[in-house]
């Protein structure tokens, strides 16, 4: 497993700041195969047959780590951080003839140190759903943490390293997060398909995916018509089994997303799309605006996709990138 996280990755506090719930668990969503299964055996999973068998809510084993142990037994950091302070010890020593005991004193510099009681809190895991041959399950600290309290992200970092330690992933969530939503929050790994006619490419990126709506169906083939006329390297879709996004990749730093979930704008993204593409509306729109641009569907947006994918390659021809 990785190691412990020594503070709460700037990531998860970037995501924090989306949230319109004060009140969040430690929680994380992963696709489990069955050939990945012998690794989650300390946490009591198994499969039986075809099913996955799943354990109740209990205090992690406190042999995963030390943040594990420290749940059920406590433990001590020494704040090494700090300035040492002076501290007396005393014993009692024999007295030399008399027989007697008299006691001696003597001061030492040390170190602070911090107690921590054990929390004792479960780690739950929870099927969100079948997919493929694979089980989606979401594994979460049975702690709700507010936001508001004092030591919230010393609570936090607690809670994300029990995940870490136990499962290998942490993230944060709102409490009152859903299934579904959880099963929205995994990573998406993308697929290139090749050109070709409009019923190819739609039908090519719903295969394997769960259904979608006739209109939604209709809205698709809108946008890869207008993509197609301007003549993309690839298409764009992705494996997860949910059509979230889609698009078309006209160069390895410009894909042009279409958002299936949320909101009605097209996001042209470049430097690090790959990354940019996993996260939702709203962590976008709270980053760093100069890594994509965002089209609203409104009259007018074709020819402003259409001047983006233009400028786009008169600059890669000036960079004698583009023959």
């Amino acid at each position: 497993m990785p190691k412990n996280l020594l503070k709460v990755p700037r990531h998860i506090l970037q995501r924090l700041a989306t949230f319109d719930q004060d009140d969040v668990v430690a929680a994380t969503v992963k696709l489990v195969l069955p050939a990945d299964l012998a690794r989650y055996e300390p946490l009591g999973i198994s499969l039986n047959g075809d099913a996955i068998g799943l354990p109740d809510p209990q205090p992690p084993s406190p042999t995963a780590g030390r943040y594990s142990n420290a749940n059920l037994f406590g433990m001590e950091k020494v704040r090494k951080d700090l300035p040492k302070v002076t501290k007396s010890y005393g014993f009692w020593a024999p007295s030399w003839k008399s027989g007697s005991y008299h006691y001696v004193t003597h001061d030492r510099e040390v170190y602070i140190r911090d107690v921590y009681p054990p929390k004792q809190v479960n780690l739950s895991v929870v099927l969100v759903e079948r997919r493929g041959e694979g089980f989606l399950l979401r594994f979460a600290i049975d702690q709700v943490l507010s936001r508001r309290t004092q030591n919230f992200e010393q609570e936090l970092l607690y809670n994300l390293n029990l995940l870490q330690e136990n499962v290998g992933a942490a993230d944060v969530f709102e409490s009152a997060t859903s299934l579904a939503d959880y099963a929205l929050s995994v990573k998406v790994d993308w697929q290139l398909l090749p050109p070709g006619t409009v019923d190819d490419v739609v039908g090519a990126m719903l295969r394997g995916k769960q259904p979608v709506s006739p209109q939604q169906q209709a809205v698709m083939k809108e946008r890869v018509t207008v993509m197609q006329r301007l003549q993309p390297e690839a298409y764009i879709t992705g494996t997860d089994g949910f059509l979230r996004y889609f698009g078309a990749k006209f160069g390895d730093d410009f894909v042009a997303f279409e958002n299936a979930r949320y909101g009605n704008a097209l996001y042209i993204m470049y430097d690090g799309w790959e990354t940019l593409s996993q996260k939702s509306r709203i962590e976008l729109l709270a980053g760093d605006r100069d890594s994509y641009d965002r089209i609203e569907h409104r009259p007018g947006w074709i020819e402003q996709l259409r001047g983006r994918v233009r400028a786009y390659r008169a600059k890669k021809r000036r960079e004698g990138r583009l023959f």
